[in-house]
């Protein structure tokens, strides 16, 4: 059965903070532990990272671990290499500073290294410290590393696949924020009369990248509605429009509930029609396989995708196919990649709202709905817009930029649906 505490968190940053996290944190591990290791001699762990834009400033490094007793040395070495393995910069300390009896995150500050690219983050620690291994399909940017000198070396760890590895090691750091202003320009909203909110953002190393509507009921805090448009460069400008409607799943033709869903702004051009719109859900193939994923539907409401966190494709529609391998034969197709099974398989999409206190729960299932039809019928799925409750609306608008900042914004004026 779905699991309610498997749930994601559509817009924490919203529930949270209306300003900007000014720290990023890039993390190629799903923040659980399966099992721990060290390594001994001069060799250490290390993780491939991608600066978010270049000149990134790396600030912090953060490593799941804890001190292993008795400790043959007090002493690691953290250092940053560039994409040529050379040495940006080294720190040595004391393991017992950091890590203690309990397998958890410690945080060692740096003084602002500048990256750009791809960078290696190493950590020897001499066999004093367990290293924390997340055991899912491996991101391949976990390696084994040496120096003098620096190399990536052959993978040769005990009990530790390379292709179900990575290491507990998270790069921190910052670069300028974007900032944000916003003004409701038409406070009603209907069908024929949209209301408009428009949003300037201007950013100081020009790298702007979108900005994203929320519309949230005044009420009941649910989130109705979620629009994104592209921005670009140092300044940019968006009015965006929301029609007074909101989001509903059907299946077999039968209403399900109000879900939370987004236009789709990756879709490739000539996919854009079919991939209109992606939806958060949790999957459940069998009793003993659960997933996050996206699920996604075309312009006309039809259910066309269903593509996990890793990016694997669980189901592609014909018309999909049709445009992506004209010609192949669909139900052979079908039989090899598709692997939801009929009447067996679940899907639980999100509601989702806006918290004020803490122990309110942010966000409840959609179901499970059973997987119905055939993957050539579309599972007998569909995205339907209905018109929203009559009352108050809050606009929320976030607006990101290529470094992975995001800062939010609350219009002033409320919208009104009648």
């Amino acid at each position: 059965m779905i699991k309610a505490f498997m749930i994601m968190a559509i817009v924490l940053l919203l529930a949270t903070n209306y300003g900007s996290a000014s720290m990023v944190r890039l993390a190629y591990d799903d923040g659980s532990i399966e099992d721990a290791a060290w390594i001994d001699g001069q060799r250490g762990h290390g993780v491939i990272f991608t600066a978010p834009t270049d000149n990134w400033s790396l600030s912090q490094v953060a490593i799941l671990g804890k001190l292993v007793k008795p400790s043959p040395t007090e002493m690691f070495v953290i250092e940053v290499w560039d994409q040529n393995l050379s040495l940006l910069y080294r720190t040595t300390d004391r393991a017992s500073s950091y890590f203690n009896d309990n397998l958890s995150w410690s945080v060692v500050d740096l003084p602002d290294v500048l990256v750009s690219g791809n960078f290696l983050i190493a950590f020897f620690e001499f066999s004093g410290v367990w290293q924390g291994v997340d055991k899912s399909l491996s991101s391949g940017r976990t390696v084994l590393v040496s120096r003098n000198p620096n190399r990536i070396l052959n993978w040769s760890m005990q009990n530790n696949s390379l292709n179900q590895t990575n290491w507990m090691i998270q790069a921190v750091g910052h670069s300028p924020e974007p900032k944000l202003s916003i003004e409701v320009v038409s406070d009603t909203a209907s069908k024929n009369n949209p209301a408009k909110i428009k949003a300037t953002a201007t950013d100081p190393d020009g790298n702007l990248k979108s900005a994203t509507e929320y519309i949230v009921d005044n009420k009941t805090g649910e989130i109705v509605w979620a629009q994104a448009v592209e921005m670009t460069g140092g300044q940019s400008d968006a009015e965006i429009s929301w029609p007074g409607e909101m989001f509903r799943i059907t299946a077999k033709g039968l209403d399900k509930g109000r879900i939370y869903a987004i236009n789709n702004l990756g879709a490739p051009p000539n996919l854009s029609s079919l991939l209109t719109y992606s939806a958060p859900c949790i999957v459940e193939l069998n009793e003993s396989a659960n997933f996050s994923a996206q699920a996604y539907f075309g312009e006309d409401g039809q259910f066309n995708a269903l593509i996990d966190s890793y990016g694997r494709p669980h189901y592609v529609s014909q018309d999909i196919l049709n445009v992506t391998n004209p010609g192949m034969d669909y139900g052979e197709f079908a039989r090899r990649n598709i692997t939801i099974i009929s009447d067996q398989s679940k899907i639980g999409f999100v509601n989702t709202k806006i918290t004020v206190r803490q122990d309110e729960q942010a966000s409840e299932m959609i179901g499970p709905v059973a997987f119905s039809g055939t993957p050539s019928a579309n599972y007998d799925l569909m995205l339907l817009r209905s018109n929203a409750d009559p009352g108050e609306y809050v606009a929320i608008v976030k607006v990101e930029d290529n470094a992975s900042n995001a800062l939010s914004r609350i219009a002033e004026r409320t919208i009104k649906v009648k």
